[in-house]
């Protein structure tokens, strides 16, 4: 049975929803649930899923009473690959080249992703942004990565 008359961005991201939403909530039931005043390992997740699944089923059933009248569009390949390859190398460089190289080669190649990337611009944000993943996950949590590939 075809259904001409409905909106696929809708009807797919319904069922992406209820999906994700399923595997939450059924997983993470075999850990305790505890009360909403003493919450166990399981009650976020749960009720996180319940929710998404609430949603999903509510995007899904209006996909049906809207039409699609967008076209569809080709895909922008040169995004896709710079945002995916920026977090394939930072978790490759992370461990070798430490985190300082790892946060600035992440940031430069994901915004070379977007349609008006400037050198001039992108620099100092991916100096900016490195100085601000150092502070926050070196010192401020005090994870252990190394900051160069020299230091300990």
């Amino acid at each position: 049975m075809a259904f001409h008359n409905r909106d696929r961005k809708d009807f797919n991201a319904g069922i992406m929803f209820i999906a994700i939403g399923a595997f939450f909530a059924i997983f993470s039931q075999n850990y305790p649930m505890g009360s909403a005043v003493r919450m166990g390992p399981a009650y976020f997740p749960s009720v996180l899923g319940a929710l998404l699944v609430v949603l999903g089923l509510i995007v899904f059933g209006r996909s049906f009473f809207l039409v699609d009248r967008e076209q569809p569009t080709k895909t922008h390949w040169r995004p896709l690959l710079c945002i995916l390859g920026a977090a394939s190398l930072f978790g490759f460089l992370i461990g070798p080249a430490g985190l300082v190289i790892a946060s600035a080669v992440m940031m430069l190649v994901g915004a070379f992703g977007g349609w008006d990337f400037r050198w001039k611009e992108q620099i100092p944000l991916a100096a900016g942004m490195t100085a601000v993943t150092i502070g926050i996950f070196h010192y401020g949590l005090g994870l252990p990565f190394k900051l160069f590939p020299w230091s300990y």
